[in-house]
């Protein structure tokens, strides 16, 4: 997708800018909405009812009750707040199951919970991608309270059959926590087939603004509050609300779900790039033979580092990423492809893109010039001896 500035952006999965009507609409919130939506008087009432119709936007696009939305600051409060509820809301169990490919937010959760007594066990990855549906029955009984699997790999793009995780979680009697950080508003929501106790979303990664988030919480699921000391949200997190992110947060779901059917002429476009641009080329596609998201691609080149192919697309006005954002700088391969157990091509790392909704064929046309110019000189730079990295 093209930038103000002409450049090209295809790293969609770590962050995306906001739509023009959702700037549009955080800019009337602003303006309008500027009081304390619990305050009584009218200024107050116009802030709560902006609110509320954020609240409602993110619930159509989730399939919920709007009373099921709790805003928060960001995906990685509402993963904390949904795994931590989640495990100390089963009295006498003192085990958590998360897959082991889990956002680093998921993890980190976790790491607090064993810091209370918890074990934490990791179920293993099949070579697609998808979370071993065996191994993960196999460590469920009355002991786990809560089990936490990602709708859609940030990386790999791959989903997961969330369906019969939640399935799993029934039999056994524990709570089901699914980030849907990257799946919301590119595939349908498994709010209803899945039927998770909790879910989570960023409104940075549709089109909307940053610095909100938001926490499905199914009606009967236990929520302990980490920040307290005032009753917004239900009781379920403290802290005066962001009225223009989260009316801006509403608007841009809304949008998300009426591009859902266009998500199929997406992923053609990015079968046609590997296709056309990266086989050729002897690249290795990983989560290729599982259902992916339609807008990512996560691929290694034989003989070309990841992080120079994608400075050297950044010179060249193109942005791409090297895999999770929350990874950056990290020189290990990618802790998914360990739990995958693919191995990178010889002399090869990680490169992500991710489409976006405004990305055409000429886009993607450019990218493959640059990409065969950019490969051929780090290629021979190779071959000359001289350093890949930046």
């Amino acid at each position: 997708m093209k930038l103000q500035d002409g450049s090209l952006y295809f790293d969609c999965n770590a962050t995306t800018p906001e739509a023009p009507e959702v700037a549009a609409a955080c800019a009337l919130a602003a303006r309008e909405g500027f009081a304390n939506p619990s305050s009584p008087h009218a200024a107050g009432r116009r802030a709560l009812a902006l609110l509320e119709e954020g609240r409602a936007g993110v619930a159509a696009l989730v399939g919920c009750s709007p009373a099921e939305v709790v805003f928060t600051g960001s995906a990685t409060e509402a993963n904390h707040l949904a795994l931590l509820s989640a495990a100390r809301g089963r009295p006498g169990r003192r085990r958590v199951v998360l897959s082991g490919i889990e956002h680093p937010s998921v993890r980190g959760a976790a790491e607090r919970l064993e810091e209370e007594g918890f074990h934490v066990a990791e179920a293993p990855v099949r070579p697609e991608g998808t979370v071993d549906l065996e191994a993960l029955a196999a460590l469920l009984d009355e002991e786990v309270a809560a089990v936490s699997v990602l709708t859609a790999h940030n990386e790999t793009g791959v989903l997961q059959p969330v369906a019969a995780v939640g399935a799993l979680c029934r039999a056994t009697g524990c709570l089901f926590h699914t980030d849907a950080v990257q799946a919301a508003g590119k595939v349908a929501s498994p709010w209803a087939e899945a039927r998770p106790d909790y879910l989570s979303l960023a409104g940075h990664k549709l089109f909307g603004p940053k610095g909100i988030g938001a926490l499905v919480v199914r009606e009967g699921a236990p929520v302990t509050p980490w920040l307290r000391g005032g009753g917004q949200e239900g009781g379920r997190r403290a802290s005066t609300e962001a009225v223009p992110l989260a009316y801006g947060f509403g608007v841009a779901c809304r949008l998300a779900a009426t591009r859902l059917p266009g998500a199929a002429a997406l992923a053609a476009l990015r079968d046609r790039f590997e296709a056309g641009s990266l086989a050729p080329r002897g690249a290795v596609i990983f989560g290729k033979e599982a259902p992916r998201l339609p807008n990512t691609s996560f691929f290694a080149l034989p003989g070309v580092d990841g992080a120079a192919l994608a400075a050297a697309l950044d010179a060249r006005g193109m942005a791409v990423g090297t895999g999770s954002a929350c990874h950056t700088g990290s020189h290990s391969p990618p802790r998914v492809l360990q739990w995958m157990s693919a191995p990178l091509p010889p002399g090869g790392s990680s490169v992500r893109v991710s489409l976006g909704r405004t990305t055409s064929p000429a886009d993607l046309a450019a990218l493959a010039a640059a990409l065969e110019e950019a490969v051929g000189s780090l290629r021979g730079a190779h071959r000359d001896g001289h350093a890949l990295h930046p």
